[in-house]
């Protein structure tokens, strides 16, 4: 869920290639005038981007500029990026643009809602070995359009300062199993095998860094069919296993929305 880290334990920041930006729509009125804003909203903040609904891994060159727009589905928490019924993701190779987007939404949708936002940024894989990569990404599924896989889950997450007090390489070791006669957990990678052929996943990174006060590090984005739901709790609960993910307890997840992704609000 934390991605094999991208980082996997190094400290340095990287180079940021692309920005994105989650924004949570929080409706302060449940009613046709409320909804009929929002989707409104959407639709204005939606003009010059292109929207990432059919989206497809195969595409030779992506759009430098995407927007997809979410929906809840089912249980939604009382407050927090949890409680949000509708979700825009914008992307963009310059930050500022999706700024002018979150301040559009927001004076768009006035008092009728709450918007809330999540920043990330992509980066280069930085595994430390050639066969990690392979492991977690060989057997990958390509991205489809959301008319096939439409499921959507973000979970936001931050490693504790104790993580990253840690030397590099004693971190290293909390993604690959235990050695013999050291324990019998998993590790990160082994606990999560399960889903590397069948859900999409994606990490973004906070655009300033890692261990800022108050902000999450990884935004981790998972895709998924509805057939591979139960799948996804599986991986979830190994990973959530520290017997088995001894690194789980140097995690804070933040809220978790789950949803559909749609072609418009």
């Amino acid at each position: 869920m934390a991605g094999a880290n991208g980082y996997n334990g190094t400290i340095q920041l990287g180079v940021n290639l692309a920005y994105t930006k989650f924004l949570f729509v929080l409706p302060r009125l449940d009613d046709d005038s409320a909804h009929a804003r929002m989707r409104q909203a959407g639709s204005c903040i939606a003009r010059g981007f292109f929207n990432d609904f059919d989206a497809e891994s195969a595409h030779d060159a992506p759009p430098h500029e995407t927007i997809q727009f979410l929906v809840s589905s089912g249980f939604r928490s009382s407050e927090g990026i949890g409680a949000a019924r509708y979700v825009a993701q914008v992307c963009s190779k310059y930050r500022p643009r999706l700024d002018e987007i979150d301040a559009e939404l927001r004076r768009r949708v006035g008092d009728a809602a709450e918007v809330l936002s999540l920043d990330g940024a992509i980066r280069a894989p930085q595994y430390t070995s050639a066969e990690m990569y392979a492991y977690a990404y060989k057997r990958a599924p390509a991205r489809t359009t959301g008319r096939t896989v439409r499921n959507a889950i973000i979970i936001p997450i931050r490693k504790t300062p104790e993580w990253w007090a840690m030397d590099p390489l004693d971190r290293h070791a909390y993604f690959y199993p235990s050695r013999p006669g050291h324990g019998e957990a998993r590790g990160h990678a082994r606990a999560g095998e399960a889903g590397i052929p069948t859900i999409y996943r994606k990490i973004y990174y906070h655009p300033d860094g890692h261990g800022l006060e108050g902000q999450f590090d990884f935004i981790s984005y998972f895709e998924c069919a509805d057939e591979h739901l139960a799948t996804f709790d599986e991986i979830c609960r190994n990973l959530r296993d520290q017997q088995q993910n001894p690194e789980w307890k140097y995690v804070e997840e933040g809220p978790e929305w789950r949803g559909h992704r749609v072609l418009r609000w």
